[in-house]
């Protein structure tokens, strides 16, 4: 979560630390009719006006409870402003704190907590919350409002996404007659319910026993499952509003989905299509992209107007990116071509905003209007990275093609596997479908075993030496990227090898999306991750497409996914930059973007299992 993000909602914070000044005020008159000291502050103090400086200076000027309460509000404004060490510093100075008022104790402790979390110190500051006597906290409804926001906020970055649920509708229970509290509080109770896996949600709605929580619910139902259309979504909500006419949210949406309605009336109405259709991939992308075109006019005839224009053996973008824009459209999708796309980045500013279909070879864009989006390996590698640190694997093995090409995602494999601070301990390539025997001996040093039992031979009288080769034991796991027919002579050498137990993890190439349970078998125990649309059945337009569309193997499949996600974020685009949305479940995998404008993918994740891609639990599908 950014840091923006981490900031406290302000009406809060305004009724706590108006509260606080009323008390200190009043503390501040009875020091005064006491016998002055030098130590005291001057009578005419208004902490109120002050600055944090002046609020320092005073505590450093005064003693006991009166230090300590001035020193408090300038710790919190300096944690509104981000002065993080400096008030870390000033934390410090607040000593003996089990001889204040329990109502400043709560306040040191939720301000402890608050330092915490700010500096993304998640665990200690649950651990603080989870100490505090909530008890003294009844009695004070400012510091309980603090302390709730507090506490799902920290089960929120922890992604404890039901913890925090409970905390929010805490929270907003104690605030209905408040609309302006009202809004912050549905805005945090909306993303902590959108950090539920689909399980998640489910087990929560088993569990909900009121009213509120089970309206937050169904409208997290209808919500995500017209993911795939914004029309969809308004009219769904719509619906649940008169079904529950009384929740708060109906009478509040929360932000996000306030929004809808104005990201819809300012969606493009005219879009330009790129793509190079005597490629095999850019057909499959049209097809995908007019199967989700017309599924959208089957839900609302406010579709787009669509400009095709054909890139094929294209080597300059800008003539037919001049004619797109002259057509009159306000998107541009396209090209496809990393060459086309390399040019498109080096212009200071498009005419129009684009979202081209593959990545620049430099991250940084000096492009405005530009987005990326793509099949790109690097993500499919990173997620492997991922499932393989998780797994608990330290040290890696790498088996790849010669080419140069796989050459650069062994290298991609390599930097990130370091970098995550694992060991890459074996490496070996192979080339066309010759025998793999002396791939596996490579990785596994089985050669050097055999080197070693030559010389014992020449070394020994005897020639029938009795021998068993030893493969290293150094290696957790495998990386592969190969493709199905590789595949399915590499897993069974490395069994004959003596490696038949070492977990591999491959790339989506390792499957042609076909069910071929007898050819696969030789595939059984390899976990690789592939796109939603390849491997699951939640998309209603995968049926549709599939009697409406010719048979085709995974590779054009996933061009097709392409093709449907590169359509359904045309609308998506603005909720992505205004950061209304930071992710979105595609045909692809769960989308989201990064600061330079480029889309990244999650994928799914499978296991071959008695010849069958069977889907896994993906360890991060929590935030799905």
């Amino acid at each position: 979560m950014k840091l923006a993000s981490m900031r406290f909602a302000p009406i809060f914070l305004a009724s706590v630390r108006k509260a606080r000044l009323l008390l200190l005020v009043i503390l501040l008159q009875a020091c005064g009719s006491t016998t002055n000291t030098p130590q005291q502050s001057a009578p005419d103090f208004d902490p109120q006006a002050a600055s944090i400086d002046e609020l320092l200076r005073a505590a450093n000027n005064t003693a006991g409870v009166e230090s300590a309460e001035l020193r408090v509000l300038a710790l919190e404004a300096l944690i509104e402003e981000g002065n993080l060490d400096r008030a870390a510093r000033q934390w410090a100075l607040l000593n003996d704190l089990g001889n204040y008022p329990e109502h400043l104790q709560l306040r040191a402790s939720l301000l402890d907590a608050r330092l915490a979390l700010s500096a993304n110190r998640i665990a200690d500051a649950l651990a603080i919350l989870s100490s505090t006597d909530t008890a003294g906290l009844e009695s004070r409804p400012e510091l309980l409002q603090d302390y709730l926001l507090l506490l799902g906020r920290a089960y929120q970055e922890n992604e404890q996404y039901g913890e925090a649920l409970s905390a929010y509708l805490q929270l907003g229970n104690a605030n209905q007659n408040k609309p302006r509290a009202n809004l912050s509080i549905h805005n945090e109770i909306w993303n902590a319910i959108n950090g539920f896996s689909s399980a998640q949600l489910n087990n929560f709605a088993n569990t909900a026993d009121s009213y509120q929580s089970r309206g937050w619910v169904e409208l997290a139902r209808v919500v995500t499952s017209e993911a795939y259309s914004i029309r969809s979504q308004l009219d769904a909500i719509a619906q649940w509003r008169r079904i529950w006419s009384q929740h708060p949210a109906a009478q509040q949406l929360p932000l996000q989905l306030e929004k809808l309605a104005q990201t819809w009336a300012q969606r493009p109405k005219h879009i330009a299509l790129i793509l190079p259709l005597q490629d095999s991939a850019g057909r499959a992308i049209q097809e995908g992209f007019l199967s989700a075109y017309y599924a959208a006019l089957d839900v609302s005839r406010d579709v787009p107007k669509i400009s095709v224009f054909d890139s094929s053996n294209q080597t300059i973008i800008y003539p037919i990116f001049d004619a797109a824009v002259a057509s009159g459209a306000d998107l541009i999708i396209g090209p496809l071509y990393k060459q086309l796309v390399n040019q498109l980045q080096q212009l200071d500013d498009l005419p129009v905003p684009t979202l081209a279909l593959n990545y620049a070879d430099e991250n940084n864009s000096i492009s405005t209007n530009l987005t990326q989006f793509g099949l790109a390996p690097e993500d499919e590698i990173e997620q492997a990275v991922n499932l393989a640190w998780q797994a608990g694997h330290r040290n890696a093995a790498i088996i790849t093609p010669q080419s140069s090409d796989y050459q650069r995602l062994q290298q991609a494999f390599a930097n990130s596997w370091v970098a995550r601070g694992g060991n890459l301990v074996s490496q070996s390539t192979f080339s066309g479908d010759n025998d793999y025997a002396d791939v596996i001996k490579r990785l596994m040093a089985i050669d050097s075993s055999e080197l070693r039992r030559d010389r014992l031979v020449q070394l020994l009288p005897r020639s029938n030496v009795e021998f068993t080769p030893r493969r290293r034991g150094d290696i957790d796991f495998i990386f592969l990227i190969a493709n199905p027919r590789e595949g399915r002579q590499i897993k069974p050498t490395l069994a004959f090898y003596f490696a038949g137990d070492i977990p591999v993890y491959a790339l989506p190439s390792i499957y042609d999306g076909l069910d071929n349970q007898s050819a696969n078998q030789d595939l059984n125990g390899i976990v690789f991750t592939d796109a939603p649309w390849i491997l699951a059945n939640y998309d209603p337009l995968k049926s549709n497409a599939a009697s409406s569309l010719r048979p085709a193997q995974g590779p054009v499949q996933r061009f097709r996914a392409m093709g449907i996600d590169s359509f359904r974020l045309y609308s998506r685009l603005q909720q992505f930059d205004e950061e209304d949305i930071t992710s979105l479940r595609g045909a692809t995998g769960i989308l989201s973007m990064d600061s330079n404008g480029r889309i990244h993918r999650r994928l799914e994740v499978a296991r071959f299992v008695d010849g069958k891609a069977t889907l896994q639990e993906s360890p991060d599908a929590a935030s799905d």
